[in-house]
């Protein structure tokens, strides 16, 4: 009788502890979306027309707002810079932001706790990011970046991404000084990609940096150069974007690291597990142009369109792991840009 009383009193507790579990589970687990926020606020910076950056969003901002379960209202925040933004971040005061690449790094490195909600692509099968090339003429003794000691090396400006901060880490990486006093190289500034490649081509310089769409478009058809007359043809020892090999003016022989493309990222301090997780799902899944335009979000074709995706198709999904690339040059290479 008194076994019977204790498993009975047992089976009673057990029982009562597992109803508790499942209301408070009901109530307030980060799996409830009716926990979630009904507004949030979403931070860019412009790069040109400032009265204009809010319309470059809408299309995105109505799709999340359509797709995510008690999510009323987005605020645009138009921050004067990303030093604001970020700040604005870590306040807690904004949940997502668009960034460029560094930008997006260095909030990372600055007390922002951020993930990778989506990456801007023009094309949803296009890698997200451009690279640097390095070229030489097709009869140059210069195989590869090892080969440029002692060379006159064309950059395009010391504040360019791809045309002297991703080539310095790639020198730098194999010994060789890239800065404007170097004694191992005898390093030009062209002012331009375009005339990087043309001083290489005229004989100015031995080797070259310019940004990979000056040889080959996003879809591997023939670059700016090309098109427009300025060079014949292009030689890819490293890789499959020859334009025109028979008369080719140039021969790529070196390439960068993918340069990363614009992230959104979201807040993991301010907004919950599952939110984020549905948001970035909205946002790789159903904010770009097929799906509005399927969708009645705007209207027009692929080419020609009412959507505001700012000029890309919309966005894929990358990791935070994506930026490592940057992370890695401004390691090696201190550049200010990085500070």
């Amino acid at each position: 009788m008194r076994r019977t009383t204790f498993i009975n009193k047992l089976f009673a507790v057990v029982l009562a502890f597992f109803t508790l579990a499942a209301v408070t589970t009901a109530c307030g687990s980060d799996d409830d979306s009716s926990a979630w926020p009904s507004e949030i606020t979403f931070g860019a910076v412009p790069a040109e027309d400032a009265g204009e950056l809010a319309t470059l969003y809408e299309t995105t901002m109505s799709i999340l707002t359509d797709e995510i379960d008690g999510l009323e209202k987005i605020n645009f925040f138009e921050a004067s810079e990303y030093a604001g933004l970020v700040e604005g971040l870590i306040a807690g005061r904004v949940d997502a932001a668009q960034f460029g690449g560094f930008s997006y790094v260095l909030a990372t490195q600055t007390g922002a706790e951020l993930d990778v909600a989506g990456v801007l692509v023009d094309d949803p099968n296009a890698v997200p990011g451009y690279r640097s090339y390095l070229v030489t003429q097709p009869g140059s003794d210069i195989n590869g970046i090892d080969d440029l000691r002692g060379k006159k090396v064309c950059f395009v400006d010391p504040g360019s991404t791809s045309g002297f901060l991703f080539p310095s880490e790639g020198l730098l990486s194999a010994g060789i000084d890239p800065s404007e006093t170097s004694t191992d190289i005898d390093p030009i500034f062209a002012g331009g990609h375009d005339v990087a490649v043309l001083s290489v081509v005229n004989g100015d310089c031995d080797a070259g940096f310019a940004a990979d769409v000056f040889f080959v478009d996003k879809s591997g058809g023939p670059g700016i150069l090309v098109n427009g007359g300025d060079i014949n043809g292009v030689i890819d020892d490293v890789g499959d974007d020859d334009q025109n090999p028979e008369n080719a003016d140039v021969r790529i022989i070196w390439k960068t690291e993918y340069i990363a493309s614009p992230p959104t990222a979201i807040n993991t301090k301010t907004l919950p597990a599952d939110f984020i997780a549905r948001f970035k799902e909205v946002m790789t899944t159903k904010a770009n142009i097929d799906y509005a335009l399927a969708n009645g979000y705007c209207t027009g074709t692929l080419d020609d369109n009412t959507c505001s995706f700012r000029d890309d198709w919309g966005y894929i999904a990358k990791s935070d792991s994506f930026y490592d690339g940057i992370r890695k040059v401004c390691e090696v290479t201190g550049a200010s840009k990085c500070d």
